[in-house]
């Protein structure tokens, strides 16, 4: 009904918008209009689309079709900017702690070996290399993880201390210095030292001593000898002597040198002096014998490489 009334409205409209000769028709009979009013509803039903429906389901199909190609190219498309965005993110982030890393690095490296005087006595008196040894202010005890010396008690040296003594004797080959031998009262007297987590350097010591901490456990001994041996591109072979900032590399070369032994202890960040940072921290100690880095003898212990 409400339909019919509707059409009906329309076609009152139409009938106005006709020709004042339409007046002169004969007056349409209701069951005519009732026929129109039907036609009527039929032509407004399939006029209200644009196409039949084969029509519109192909469209529809098409449609989808073609949002799915399109939500699939950006989908990868922002798949794709998100790899190269991640990428960009990883190479940064490593590039900064890269930075970080070799930051505190060369802030935790020491050696005793220093400013030793000419005579030879076995217990000289010594100064630490580096101008700025920053020692842990904590209070706390030595980390409950065991250090390591390198012995194993099978005969056989661990891989810390293997790579120590690799590393030092491929860096000393380039020097015309003989190899080092592992000694094992050298190795334990850096392990007792390492154990108190304090980053200084072993009181009234014997042996030449370099020392050096990192954070992270992938600081040890490859890093270290890294360290210190990179010292060398500041050394002056035509001024030969003492420096800060050689200290450590004219120790690791020094043809006088016969022995050594080193240790690795897990500490705390903060009790190896690096403020501003948790977790755990590696702290090295290498003692050698006989010490290096004596006033006087540096022409004839630093050879050129």
């Amino acid at each position: 009904m409400k339909i019919t009334t509707t059409l009906a409205a329309i076609v009152g409209t139409l009938a106005v918008l006709a020709p004042l000769s339409a007046a002169s028709q004969p007056a349409v009979e209701r069951d005519s209009l009732a026929a129109y009013d039907a036609a009527a509803a039929d032509i407004e039903a399939r006029d209200s689309a644009k196409c039949g429906v084969a029509s519109r389901k192909h469209h529809q199909k098409q449609a989808k079709k073609s949002s799915k190609q399109k939500s699939k190219a950006q989908l990868k498309q922002e798949q794709e900017q998100a790899r190269i965005s991640s990428l960009a993110a990883k190479k940064k982030k490593k590039k900064t702690q890269q930075q970080q890393v070799r930051y505190r690095y060369t802030t935790r490296s020491s050696t005793s070996s220093t400013r030793r005087a000419t005579s030879t006595s076995t217990k000289p008196t010594s100064t630490p290399a580096s101008t700025k040894a920053i020692t842990s202010a904590s209070t706390s005890a030595p980390a409950t993880s065991t250090g390591t010396s390198g012995d194993t008690g099978t005969g056989t040296l661990s891989t810390f201390a293997q790579t120590m003594i690799d590393m030092h004797n491929a860096d000393r080959a380039k020097h015309s210095a003989a190899a080092l031998t592992w000694d094992t009262t050298l190795a334990t007297a850096a392990a007792q030292w390492a154990a108190n987590c304090k980053f200084a350097h072993t009181p009234n010591n014997p042996y030449g001593q370099n020392i050096a901490a990192g954070t992270g456990t992938s600081f040890g001994a490859k890093e270290s000898c890294t360290l210190w041996y990179d010292e060398v591109s500041q050394y002056d072979y035509n001024n030969p002597g003492y420096s800060a900032a050689t200290g450590h590399f004219t120790q690791m070369v020094w043809v006088g040198t016969k022995k050594l032994g080193c240790a690795i202890q897990q500490c705390t960040a903060q009790q190896l002096g690096f403020s501003g940072f948790s977790g755990n921290a590696e702290f090295v100690v290498c003692n050698y014998d006989p010490y290096g880095n004596v006033q006087g003898q540096f022409k004839v212990n630093v050879l050129p490489n």
